[in-house]
């Protein structure tokens, strides 16, 4: 167990360069058998350790500029984190008053001042946890409501407005999913970002949103392409599994993300994107159900070992075991159907623990024992990093296809880091290679501009 100084309650979170994990913001002072302060402005520090003697480090006196319930974190290519929007006190949707229209930086940059962004009044009420991808290029792109655009971070300037996506608001409390797909350097690393579903209203017996929007940052004019949500559900989480496509699991049919009977008829089964198929082609349904209800409040996150964890639900407050939807202490693994292949999975023996952008390194494994006799295996690597999951957010989630080439021997592959911090912002994730589409077990590494970013 470890003690907590302040209300981590609807925090956002994310990882530094050298692995530390950060929590940003949080909830108002609890007390009775839980006492903390108020969690509004505070930064929180996790190392990890293997002796138990790790516990949060909490920055009272480096806490953020501006109180913030629901913001968003996205790890930069510079190795901090950017940190935007939120309210400045729980709200069942935000208001003027509680608007908190800014961002800022951790650690802080420059006079450790706040930026206000107007892009945050334009989209009220509908902009808690905005959506936001580091982009190959060193921008952001930045999405709340139904509003999105391409946002110099640096600068404090907008590069392009995006088109609206069709249909109803897409953020909090109109929760719905993002993706940012793979990244490929087959095709430059082009940039599409995909959200499905959500809320059509503020009413308990509102219907989840039947449509997802795709957007291609690499056309000149981009526009949203639409597609059927085959089973709409709000509140989704969207999870890029180890093979680069997208499972969406979690969420219900009516209602609007919050507290006490808000959200109702839970969705209990998993669907699965596949973005390379042609529209219309691209889900995959018919998988293995649950049978928890995993509502408001539920997470997911992929593992190392190729299957996606599962926990949480908690549509009532206080806490109730015994509700309609019961809080929800039960966790789950959901396996994807590639780890029933009959291929052999992939064992990788060796992997750097740290790279730097651009350099080559060797990735032993033996492929020859995984290819039919005469045949020449399928070969996919790449580095993905799960990020931090909280109310259908996806903080940070990345995928990257690595630049490789096979041994002759089929004893090890060389392979080619990401060329810059812009493609995979500094810090871990997990190499996976895959033969003829299954994966191995995902192997942590770092990828950094220099040592010196394991020191921050």
């Amino acid at each position: 167990m470890l003690p907590l100084e302040t209300n981590t309650f609807c925090s956002g979170g994310g990882f530094l360069a050298n692995g530390t994990f950060i929590s940003t913001g949080g909830g108002e002072r609890q007390g009775r058998t839980w006492k903390a302060d108020p969690g509004w402005q505070s930064i929180r520090l996790f190392n990890p350790c293997t002796d138990g003697s790790c516990e949060w480090a909490e920055y009272k006196t480096g806490q953020m500029v501006m109180n913030r319930w629901y913001p968003t974190v996205e790890q930069l290519p510079e190795g901090d984190i950017f940190i935007i929007g939120g309210s400045t006190r729980g709200a069942a949707v935000n208001r003027d008053e509680i608007n908190v229209p800014s961002y800022e930086f951790w650690p802080p940059r420059g006079d450790g001042g706040v930026i206000d962004m107007p892009f945050l009044n334009e989209t009220m009420p509908y902009n808690l946890y905005p959506f936001v991808f580091t982009l190959p290029d060193g921008n952001l792109f930045i999405f709340a409501n139904k509003k999105s655009m391409i946002f110099d971070h640096n600068n404090n300037k907008i590069i392009k407005r995006l088109p609206d996506i069709p249909g109803n608001p897409r953020t909090y409390p109109l929760t719905a999913g993002a993706v940012m797909l793979p990244l490929d350097p087959a095709n430059d690393y082009n940039v599409e970002i995909l959200i499905c579903g959500g809320s059509d209203k503020m009413k308990n017996d509102a219907n989840a949103d039947a449509t997802c929007g795709r957007i291609n940052l690499g056309d000149e004019n981009p526009e949203w392409e639409m597609d059927t949500f085959v089973h709409p559900r709000l509140m989704p989480d969207g999870v890029i599994l180890a093979d680069g496509t997208v499972l969406w699991v979690n969420g219900c049919k009516r209602g609007w993300a919050g507290y006490n009977g808000r959200n109702r008829d839970p969705t209990f089964d998993p669907i699965i994107y596949d973005q390379n198929k042609p529209l219309g082609e691209r889900w995959q349904t018919g998988l293995d159900n649950t049978d928890i209800a995993r509502m408001y409040h539920s997470v997911a996150l992929t593992l190392p070992d190729g299957r996606v964890w599962i926990a949480g639900s908690n549509n009532v407050s206080p806490p109730d075991i015994l509700a309609e939807y019961p809080t929800e202490f039960r966790v789950e693994y959901y396996s994807p159907p590639y780890l029933f292949k009959s291929a052999t999975r992939p064992l990788v023996s060796h992997v750097p623990r740290i790279v730097t952008y651009g350099e080559s390194f060797d990735v032993l494994l033996n492929l020859g024992d995984l290819a039919p006799a005469g045949s020449t295996p399928e070969i996919k690597v790449a580095l993905l990093r799960p990020g931090f999951s909280t109310h259908s957010m996806h903080m940070s989630q990345r995928y990257v296809i690595l630049r490789h080439e096979v041994d002759t021997g089929l004893q090890s592959l060389s392979v080619e880091a990401p060329p810059n911090a812009n493609i995979f912002p500094p810090g871990s994730g997990f190499l996976i290679v895959l033969c003829n589409g299954v994966p191995s077990k995902g192997v942590e590494m770092f990828v950094e501009r220099t040592v010196d970013d394991l020191k921050i």
